[in-house]
Order: structure tokens, then C-alpha cells, then sequence
């Protein structure tokens, strides 16, 4: 009854406000036709004859709605199903049920708009429907609340009245609105399982709602350092204003094509998280946390291969990972040589950091293979003697250190060379191995001898060999 009330005495309730250039504006036939009701507004009989009979459906609703204060009384209530909510209202003449809904919820910023919906599309307007208004163009003209009402619909906060969430992030969707040169932006981080631009055209009565909005994915996965920008258009622009597809989902779409794409375009990029050296290797290569050497080599091949590499961290280990596919046996002939690399088995089970590893000491081994005679014959300790000393001259006491602790030191005899060999290298730290007094005074007696052999090449390594042998008591001989 308040409802009705308030429309019989200011029908300019349902005319929108004009915010377009019209040269006549089309709903002026409309509420001239309404203002000559004025006459009969004393007579519920009169009004609900003039709702049943002419041509325009906005007076037709609105005298049968107004009807109701004229009669004093409220009469049953129908209902309509949209979008799955019972919404009640009374019937009244021979007018659809949407313009009479549009009428009776006048002040609803979504069920006011049934009541233009037809009329506004014949005649090629824009319609907006804001929280406290209904504004009507004959162009698209986006008023600024508008975008900011629907947007606070969405489960979005960014603050301060924001429509950006302001982090750079991998990509970030931007939905513009064409007529206000601005919009909104949400970075992939921030994106969630919801449709923003069905929120936005969810108000607007136009043949094209989406005839104002510009939507695309800005993204990383470009080869300069500003990035670029996707135009959202087509199907999946389609089927993401009507909500089948959401905001994460169109970031992530775009991401995973774009991403695909620089990679397999043979342009050299570089990124690590968000930040974008677009060809710059020099400044890629500074920001990478690795040893000398890996960034030494990562650099030689970069130089000699035109690669995108997207690293989520700074880690040398992933920036590796990225190019172990293509480029393990490159990266680990320039760390060794290819006689080496061909002795390292399947490279793609490794794990490139230690494959690095793996080829440089491999190297190193060879180079000691070429001034070292191979001894045959070689009895435990001999063996573990020879081990240790090329151990040593390949990789020096770390590599020296690595063998000691994963030696098989089962008698005294054993462990006193290998303490021995601790004692001449100089090698510092802890061991697992536990030394007895006697075992500390033979390895101190055979350390000058472990000194020769480890500075020995060629026959006097075979001479040093013997000495050791002796020295030790093992009874070997060569």
C-alpha cells in the first residue's frame, strides 16, 4: 500500500535520469500519458479499465499498481519465480507480469529494470541501474557510481573505494569501462572463483551490454620487459559475462597459453617471479643465487641459446631445471668434456646441481687418470690407498673428505691409512670414524709416506706405492 502510494502521488518515481543527447527523449509520450491519469487517480475502477486497454505497457503497469491505493485495499498477492526467488506481487490488467514487477519493486536496483527492459532495447539506449538511481543514455555512458555500486557487490575489498588491487603479480585482469576510461584491475593472486563482469553488466539494459567494456589479461610472458596485454574476446568473453567461467579461471587460461607460447617461441626472456628482464641476461644472471661456476655455465649456454626462462625463485637449482631438458648435455661438456659427459649414464634422471657435480670431479678424475699409471694387482689396502690419493689430487681434501667417510674401514691397518691421509691432506671437520691410540701412531708414521705418494706422477707414483705398502704391513705388493 506504501508502494502504491508513493508511485499515485509522484509517478517521476520510475522516470530515469538522463545522462544522454537525445534530441527528444523517448520517454516524454510515456509520462505525458501518465500525467493524464491524474484525473481518474480518485477511481480504482476507472485505473484498473485504463491497465487493460492502449499500447504502452509502462502506463498500463503503473495505473493497475496505483489502482491499489485508489481502492483502499490490498488485494491477494501473486508470486513469479526469477531467478529461483518467489517475488510477490498483485496482478492488474492485461500487462505482463515483468512490467508490473518492474512497477511494483521501483526502488529494486535489479527487478526495476523488467519494466524497461523491451522498450529501452527498441529504442537503442543504455540503461544503468544504479542503488539509488536508473540513469538512461542513448549511448553508452557508464556513470562512475555505477561501476563502483556493482563492484561492491563482488566479494572483492581493496580498499579505500579501490578497483585495483595494486600488487604485481604473474597477471592481473583489467575490465574497463570504455565510456569512463577506467575500471577495474585484479591480479591473479587476488582473483576469485566469481565473475566480475557478469556482476557488472547484471544492471544494464542496452542490445549489447558488453559494448562498453574492454576486458583482457595482463601478463609477464612476453619477450620485452613492459609485458603485454590479451584482449578477452569471443566465446570465452561470452561465456565468462554470463558466469560459466570466472575470474581465476580467464587469468589462468590466458597465463598457461601465453607462458606456453614464449617458451616455445625461441626468443630469449627471462623472469624470475615478478620481475621481468625481458633479453637482459646480464641482469638475469645477477639476480640468480648460485655458485660461481653454475652461473658460469647457465650464462655460456643462454649466450649460445635463445631460451625463456620462467623461474618462480632465484634458485639456481630450478633455473637449471628449466633448460635440463634441452640443454643438460651442453651445460655438463662445458663443465667436463664429452668423454666425460658420455660416461654419466641417463642425464635426465639427475639432478642438475649435482650432475654439475658429478661431471666437474669426473673431469678431474681423468686428468689424474692421465698422470697416474693404473695399478693393477692392488690388495685392500692398496686399493684404498690409490683411492684416497687420486681422491685427493681430482678434488682436493673435499672430495678426499667425502670418499674417507663413505670408505669400508674394517680392520685397524685400514682405518690408520685413512687417518693417515686426514693428517697429510690437512682435512678438517668431523668423521664418523673413531681412531685408537696405536691406530693414531701408525698413521702418524706412514703420513710421510702418503705425503710422497700424493706428490708423485708417472713411476715415482708406483715407487711412492710401494713404500706405502711396505710401510704399512700389509704384506702387498704390486
Amino acid at each position: 500500500m506504501a508502494m502504491s502510494k508513493a508511485l499515485w502521488e509522484d509517478p517521476g518515481l520510475l522516470r530515469p535520469k538522463c545522462a544522454g543527447s537525445c534530441r527528444k527523449c523517448h520517454f516524454d509520450k510515456t509520462f505525458s500519458e501518465i500525467a493524464k491519469l491524474d484525473k481518474f487517480k480518485g477511481s480504482a475502477e476507472a485505473l484498473n479499465k485504463i491497465s487493460q486497454r492502449g499500447g504502452d505497457d509502462i502506463v498500463k503497469a503503473y495505473a493497475g499498481t496505483i489502482s491499489v491505493y485508489a481502492s483502499g485495499t490490498v488485494p491477494c498477492l501473486t508470486a513469479a519465480k526469477l531467478a529461483g526467488e518467489d517475488v510477490p506481487f498483485v496482478m492488474r490488467g492485461s500487462v505482463g507480469k515483468d512490467k508490473l514487477i518492474g512497477v511494483q519493486y521501483y526502488d529494486d536496483p535489479q527487478k526495476r529494470l523488467l519494466l524497461y527492459n523491451k522498450f529501452a532495447k527498441k529504442k537503442k539506449l543504455h540503461m544503468y541501474s544504479l542503488n539509488d538511481e536508473l540513469v538512461c543514455s542513448n549511448t553508452a555512458n557508464m556513470p562512475k557510481d555505477y561501476l563502483l555500486d556493482l563492484f561492491y557487490e563482488t566479494p572483492y575489498d581493496f580498499g579505500d573505494d579501490g578497483t585495483d588491487c595494486g600488487h604485481a603479480a604473474e597477471g592481473a585482469l583489467v575490465i574497463r569501462s570504455k565510456s569512463l576510461s577506467s575500471g577495474i584491475r585484479i591480479c591473479s593472486e587476488c582473483a576469485e572463483e566469481v565473475s566480475t563482469l557478469m556482476y557488472l553488466i547484471s544492471r544494464i539494459i542496452a542490445i549489447d551490454p558488453l559494448d562498453d567494456f574492454d576486458v583482457s589479461v595482463e601478463h609477464k610472458y612476453h619477450a620485452s620487459k613492459d609485458g603485454g596485454v590479451d584482449s578477452i574476446t569471443g566465446e570465452i568473453l561470452k561465456q565468462y559475462s554470463i558466469g560459466k567461467i570466472t575470474d581465476r579461471i580467464v587469468i589462468e587460461t590466458i597465463l598457461r597459453g601465453k607462458k606456453k607460447d614464449l617458451t616455445s617461441s625461441g626468443v630469449s626472456a627471462y623472469m624470475i617471479d615478478n620481475r621481468h628482464y625481458g633479453s637482459d641476461l646480464n641482469a638475469f644472471m645477477n639476480d640468480l643465487n648460485g655458485t660461481d661456476k653454475e652461473k658460469e655455465l647457465l650464462r655460456n649456454y643462454l649466450s649460445n641459446n635463445k631460451k625463456a626462462v620462467i623461474l618462480k625463485s632465484d634458485r639456481m637449482s630450478e633455473a637449471l631445471s628449466s633448460v635440463w631438458k634441452d640443454g643438460a648435455r651442453e651445460i655438463l661438456a662445458a663443465a667436463s668434456s664429452e668423454e666425460v659427459v658420455n660416461k654419466m649414464g641417463d642425464l635426465s634422471k639427475m639432478l642438475p646441481v649435482h650432475a654439475i657435480e658429478d661431471a666437474i670431479v669426473g673431469q678431474m678424475w681423468l686428468s689424474v687418470a692421465a698422470k697416474l699409471p693404473e695399478l693393477k694387482g692392488l690388495g685392500p689396502v692398496g686399493k684404498l690407498a690409490d683411492k684416497f690419493a687420486r681422491s685427493f689430487l681430482a678434488g682436493g681434501t673435499p672430495l678426499l673428505k667425502k670418499e674417507i667417510e663413505h670408505a669400508s674401514l674394517k680392520e685397524s691397518r685400514s682405518k690408520s691409512l685413512a687417518r693417515a691421509f686426514i693428517i697429510s691432506s690437512g682435512v678438517e671437520g668431523d668423521f664418523t670414524w673413531k681412531w685408537s691410540a696405536d691406530e693414531e701412531d701408525l698413521a702418524k708414521f706412514l703420513c710421510p709416506f702418503v705425503d710422497r705418494l700424493i706428490a708423485s706422477e708417472g713411476k715415482e707414483y708406483i715407487n711412492a706405492m710401494e713404500n706405502l705398502l711396505t710401510a704399512s704391513g700389509s704384506g702387498e705388493r704390486l
